[in-house]
């Protein structure tokens, strides 16, 4: 995209727009570029020096359907990707989640005034987390290695918030709305 690269001058900064976050690039160009990278699925768009944040913002919020969407193809790729992997692969992805976990379980058992017991990480198909409100041990799968990292940190609070209420039901929303404002766009990337 540009910065940090060394390739001509240019103004880095990120922008969250209805959830999303963009990396934008302002550059010596003449159009706006949008694209959706993988592996994570980041957001970047190149702009010339002269287009406002305001522009930038209206242009996302009407691709904003395009860039779920790719975002989602994206995460599928990840998800194939992950159905090859050798062991050494996933003991990359698990020494990744082991090393950001207890920092934000930490950090969320702080802010929700929650105490979650036992971590483990397995190499799961079909859910990103599990939660025992019983004994408060909580299960998160290590390919939430491959996304990016507030897919994680959605988790982690996703679980949390059931040694809160169990069940998915509204109070369950109503806890996320309150800890975690954009957890929908989130847990979009993880569908």
């Amino acid at each position: 995209m540009g910065c940090g690269s060394g390739s001509g001058a240019s103004a880095c900064s990120v922008l969250t727009v209805d959830g999303l976050a963009v990396h934008v690039a302002r550059k010596d160009a003449r159009a706006i570029r949008l694209r959706v990278r993988p592996p994570e699925g980041r957001i970047e768009l190149s702009a010339p020096f002269f287009v406002a944040d305001r522009e930038i913002e209206d242009l996302v919020r009407s691709k904003r359907a395009w860039l779920v969407e790719k975002q989602r193809e994206v995460a599928q790729s990840v998800m194939a990707r992950a159905e090859c992997a050798d062991a050494a692969e996933i003991r990359a992805w698990r020494a990744a989640v082991e090393a950001a976990a207890p920092v934000l379980v930490a950090k969320w058992e702080r802010i929700m005034g929650v105490r979650a017991g036992r971590l483990a990480y397995r190499n799961m198909r079909s859910r990103w987390g599990s939660c025992q409100p019983a004994t408060g041990r909580i299960c998160l799968n290590v390919r939430l290695a491959l996304y990016p990292p507030e897919c994680l940190e959605y988790v982690v609070v996703h679980e949390l918030a059931h040694l809160i209420v169990a069940g998915h039901g509204r109070e369950f929303h109503r806890i996320m709305d309150g800890f975690l404002p954009d957890w929908r766009t989130v847990a979009a990337k993880l569908r």
